[in-house]
Formats: C-alpha cells, sequence, structure tokens
C-alpha cells in the first residue's frame, strides 16, 4: 500500500500539487489522467522521491515518511520500494538490454553479477525480448527500449511500479507492443500507478482512475465512473476534447513537467555514471 498524504510542490513561485491526498491500496491499478502540465509526471517522481515535496507524506508499506524531515534512510527506502519507467526509456547507450537489467540489482541492490544476469535474463524474457538480450538502445525500436526499461524496473522486485506516460515517445505503430506488456505487469498484481494519455488502456486495466487539474485531484472513481459518467465539469470538459480528437494531452509535457521530460533523457543517478562498454 502507498499513499500520499497533504503533498505540496512548488518549482519557484509556482506552485505544481497542492494538498495532493491519494491512497492506492496493495495490487491496486490506478490511473492518472489530466492535461499536460497539471502535475501528473511530478506527483510520480515525488512518490519515490525524484522531486523533494516542500510538504506532506508518504506512508509505504507501513512505513511513514515526513517529507520535511527526510533522511537518508527514508529515501533509499523509497528507491527501493517503488521503481519508475519514464517517458524517454532512459537506458545506458553503452550497456547492451541485459547490461541495462542487471546494473541496477549490482549497483543498487548488492547482488552478484551472475545472480544479477540470471533474474535479468528472465525479465528480458518475460516482456518477449530474449532474442535481444545483447543488442545496444541503438540496435533496438523505440517500443523495445521501453520494454527493456519494463524488465529493468520489474527486476527490483519494487512493492510499487510507477509508468510516467511511457508511450508517449513511441511511434503510433509501437505503441501497442508496449501496452500489451504493462497490461500483464497489472495483471501480476503489483501496485501500479501510471500516468497515461490512452484513455482507452486506462479504461481497460485500471481499478481507478484519478483526474488531476492544474495541481489538484478533482475526480476520482472507477472507470466507467469517470468515463462514463464523470461528475465535475472540468473532467468533463478534458475527456470531451481527448475524445473528440484533441492534440493537447498527447504534446510533450508542458510547464513543470517540460523540465522534467528533459531531465529523463538521461539515465537515474543511482544507477551511476555511465562506463565504457
Amino acid at each position: 500500500m502507498i499513499e500520499l498524504k497533504n503533498v505540496e510542490k512548488y518549482f519557484g513561485a509556482h506552485h505544481v500539487l497542492r494538498d495532493i491526498n491519494l491512497k492506492v491500496e496493495k495490487g491496486e491499478v490506478v490511473a492518472i489522467i489530466g492535461p499536460s502540465g497539471s502535475g501528473k509526471s511530478t506527483l510520480l517522481r515525488c512518490a519515490n522521491y525524484l522531486e523533494m515535496p516542500a510538504e506532506g507524506f508518504i506512508a509505504l508499506n507501513g512505513r511513514t515518511i515526513d517529507f520535511r524531515h527526510v533522511t537518508k534512510h527514508d529515501i533509499l527506502y523509497l528507491t527501493r520500494n517503488t521503481a519508475m519507467v519514464f517517458q524517454q526509456y532512459n537506458l545506458f547507450k553503452n550497456k547492451t538490454a541485459l547490461g541495462n537489467v542487471e546494473e541496477g540489482l549490482v549497483v543498487v541492490q548488492k547482488k552478484d553479477r551472475s545472480v544479477a544476469r540470471a533474474e535479468a535474463l528472465r525479465r528480458l524474457d518475460a516482456v518477449g525480448l530474449t532474442d535481444r538480450v545483447n543488442y545496444y538502445p541503438r540496435q533496438l525500436s523505440g517500443g523495445q527500449q521501453q520494454r527493456v526499461a519494463i524488465a529493468r524496473a520489474l527486476a527490483l522486485n519494487p512493492a510499487v511500479i510507477l509508468f510516467d506516460e511511457p508511450t508517449s515517445a513511441l511511434d503510433p505503430e509501437m505503441v501497442g507492443e508496449v501496452l500489451e506488456v504493462i497490461r500483464g505487469v497489472t495483471e501480476s498484481g503489483i501496485t501500479t500507478l501510471i500516468v497515461t494519455h490512452e484513455m482507452n488502456f486506462a479504461r481497460e486495466v485500471a481499478d481507478r482512475v484519478v483526474f488531476l487539474d492544474d495541481g489538484c485531484i478533482v475526480e476520482e472513481g472507477a472507470p466507467v465512473s469517470i468515463f462514463d459518467n464523470p461528475r465535475n465539469s472540468r473532467t468533463r470538459q478534458f475527456l470531451e476534447r481527448v475524445t473528440g480528437g484533441g492534440r493537447s494531452v498527447l504534446s510533450p509535457p508542458a510547464r513543470e513537467d517540460a523540465t522534467v521530460y528533459e531531465r529523463d533523457r538521461q539515465p537515474r543517478a543511482w544507477l551511476g555514471e555511465e562506463r565504457s562498454a
């Protein structure tokens, strides 16, 4: 179980998240939707402390952390129990698919290289990439790179997996293959938060849908309630625009999410600096 309580986040004078309260039960799949710049990516990044909230609390599997008084042990706990799948794959360019997946197991979890390799191979097989384990990112399609990123996240065996618009950087013909892998993840019983602009997918896989706008949770409920009978006028307006073919929610993130979008082009710091192959 993961719960965010009274979370506030600023970028300078811009109030990005406003009194966020969100509880996700163990095994639940929650889809977060909303317009670009509404704070969706920032919410996920606060959940595993890639962004530092100004205040609020996070509870994860019985441990509560006060964002105003975070310790190194708290940060380590969050990073070890959550895993993020980014928009931009975030792979090491000079490592193979296998190397990308096993690196976190060796560096973060201090596993023996042989044990890490066996787990990495198992996870790559699960996402359909057994025949691509020795390929470098430049040799893989966008969809294959994102599947490597998903395998890497799953290999860490997190309590919660966080998907940040995992299909937004893909060509249309590659979206389906990644969504099928994510569907398998959600069906495996792992607690999942997914920020997505794929409305049909959110309707199909989510137990609950959260609509975020201007840093606030405007409405949440079962997919059938949100998509077929939204109570809030802002939710209705957004869904009408999306289903009407508007492109704004498919564009690269704006405002605070633009910074996140650029930052995610680089591999996560905890995996260490890139080394020569």
